[in-house]
């Protein structure tokens, strides 16, 4: 029974004894190694080496703090027309145009735009006439830039109202074309005030450049830079039959589209002033006035009788007609073909137009060349 008792006591106790390692036994030595070193032992022989090791090898370090170093901070660029950094100003019109036509989608991708709401299409459609006008791109590269081929863009812009063309993929790849470019914040150059701006530059440089020789003028001939201000005065011109606003016209509706278009890219010339000039060409006018927007209808028009009827057509040729005998310049190879098929019916005709119907047999055709000559056959 005694026996049992002490072995219950052990194991009730086993819970505080289980992180007790057993006891050595006082006063005997392991058999199975060399003695272990006390503590004392260990901090002496550990402090011997570490002063032994003091003795061989370089030098030790100096204690002095070494200095702190710090990263030389970038210098800020400077403004100044030497320094490092191309202020905007500085920038030529080529390098602007190059940086807006150039590829973006590795900025910023179409899909971005996809949930967007679009404009109008007649919206977009005034953002591209503005592009194509400005020359930065033709209507080639502008379909190549935004996929589509360029007959799919000419029917988009040819089509009008609000939403007309809405189901061309020109409608929204164009606008995410545009949207890349604000996104970037990268702003179309006005390209017009810009060729100005580098004409006045380049006539005060030669100025400058003369003045500092000694005043003597440049023995070589100034290059002429065509601006607005270059233009000729037209209002000593007269035309047989412009009282009653019945010049003979010898030009078609496309011909008359190439001449605005060309006349536009003079530096300096906005659309609105245009249309003041040739509006004083009327002298019987049936509008106060002749709106940028009848202007932008007409150009958007193709064919040889469309906008016919439209003030903007009789009032370029006008205009145009002025402008070239001021300039002194010959008749076209056009105006003299268009003489030859028009003279006997007083000039173009300015009473049809491609909204015109025809009555014909159910045997015949009509068509219309590039003169605007109609035929039946």
């Amino acid at each position: 029974m005694q026996a049992n008792q002490i072995h219950r006591v052990a194991l009730s106790d086993a819970s505080g004894r289980a992180n007790l390692s057993p006891a050595r036994p006082v006063g005997k030595k392991p058999t199975n190694g060399p003695a272990m070193p006390s503590f004392n032992e260990f901090m002496a022989m550990t402090n011997a080496k570490q002063a032994a090791a003091k003795t061989v090898g370089p030098p030790a370090p100096s204690t002095v703090a070494a200095p702190k170093f710090t990263l030389p901070t970038a210098p800020k660029a400077t403004t100044a027309s030497g320094g490092s950094k191309k202020r905007k100003s500085e920038t030529t019109l080529q390098e602007d145009i190059a940086a807006y036509k150039q590829n973006l989608n590795n900025i910023v991708s179409p899909v971005a735009f996809e949930d967007e709401a679009l404009p109008s299409c007649k919206a977009v459609r005034t953002r591209i006439n503005k592009l194509l006008d400005s020359n930065i791109m033709n209507k080639t590269e502008f379909s190549n830039a935004i996929g589509v081929s360029t007959r799919s863009l000419s029917t988009f812009l040819q089509a009008s109202g609000q939403m007309g063309g809405s189901g061309s993929s020109a409608y929204p790849n164009a606008w995410a074309w545009f949207r890349q470019r604000e996104v970037a914040k990268i702003k179309m150059p006005d390209v017009k005030k810009r060729q100005k701006l580098e004409a006045d530059a380049a006539a005060e440089s030669n100025t400058s450049a003369n003045a500092g020789a000694g005043g003597k003028p440049s023995s070589a001939a100034p290059a002429k830079t065509k601006t607005v201000d270059s233009l000729p005065d037209i209002s000593g011109i007269h035309l047989a039959g412009e009282e009653t606003d019945n010049v003979p016209v010898y030009d078609t509706c496309d011909e008359i589209r190439r001449k605005i278009n060309l006349h536009l890219k003079t530096p300096g010339l906005t659309q609105a002033q245009f249309c003041r000039d040739i509006h004083a060409q009327l002298k019987v006018p049936k509008c106060k006035s002749i709106q940028s927007k009848q202007l932008a209808d007409f150009r958007a028009m193709k064919g040889p009788r469309a906008g016919a009827k439209s003030s903007v057509f009789y009032a370029s040729y006008v205009y145009f007609e002025k402008l070239r005998i001021a300039q002194n310049k010959p008749k076209t190879a056009h105006r003299e073909t268009m003489e030859r098929l028009w003279a006997g019916n007083g000039g173009f005709d300015r009473e049809s137009d491609h909204r015109t119907y025809y009555t014909l047999a159910h045997n015949e055709t009509l068509t219309i060349d590039q003169w605007g000559v109609e035929r039946i056959e």
